[in-house]
């Protein structure tokens, strides 16, 4: 190639560069607001139970479990705990007896508890899809216990063996 079809090629290029750059700044945009609605009952979980959960040793960390109704076949469960130690996990699980039976029957294993925030670790709900556990949780026989290790950190009766602290229904 010569130098003249360079030099015009190159021109080409960099007006068709700028032509190109031109457009796309001097079109208008339209900005959208956000839309901060949610679907009919969406974002909305009204109906609970909530237990206390109590220190079982001398780091005194408690807090509360509380069981959401999320549907007929499906029961939301956070936990709350307070004094944990930042960079510990403790394991939770619904045991089945009141704690003065001292079960160590695991009915329904939850996530673990990060020490960092006092929540689960992965979610801020377990999900329990079990249909009408929510609507059964009055008559079991249960109890929600938090271990480190081997070492049983807070507890606290559910279901038939204590009285919710606050609820919804």
């Amino acid at each position: 190639m010569n130098r003249l079809t360079i030099k015009r090629s190159a021109f080409c290029l960099l007006n068709l560069l700028i032509a190109l750059v031109v457009f796309l700044t001097s079109c208008e945009q339209q900005n959208y607001e956000p839309n901060l609605s949610v679907a009919p009952g969406g974002g909305t979980v009204s109906t609970y139970k909530s237990y206390t959960l109590t220190s079982a040793d001398s780091k005194n960390i408690y807090g509360r479990v509380v069981f959401y109704k999320y549907s007929s076949a499906v029961t939301l469960v956070q936990m709350g705990l307070y004094n944990t130690a930042s960079g510990s996990s403790y394991s939770a699980g619904i045991y089945q007896g009141a704690l003065a039976a001292n079960s160590t029957t695991v009915l329904k294993p939850l996530d673990a508890v990060s020490g960092a925030t006092g929540g689960f670790s992965t979610n801020k709900y377990f999900v329990i899809s079990e249909a009408g556990f929510y609507d059964k949780l009055n008559t079991y026989n249960a109890s929600v216990k938090i271990m480190t290790g081997s070492a049983l950190v807070a507890t606290g009766n559910i279901g038939a063996n204590a009285a919710p602290v606050a609820q919804s229904l």
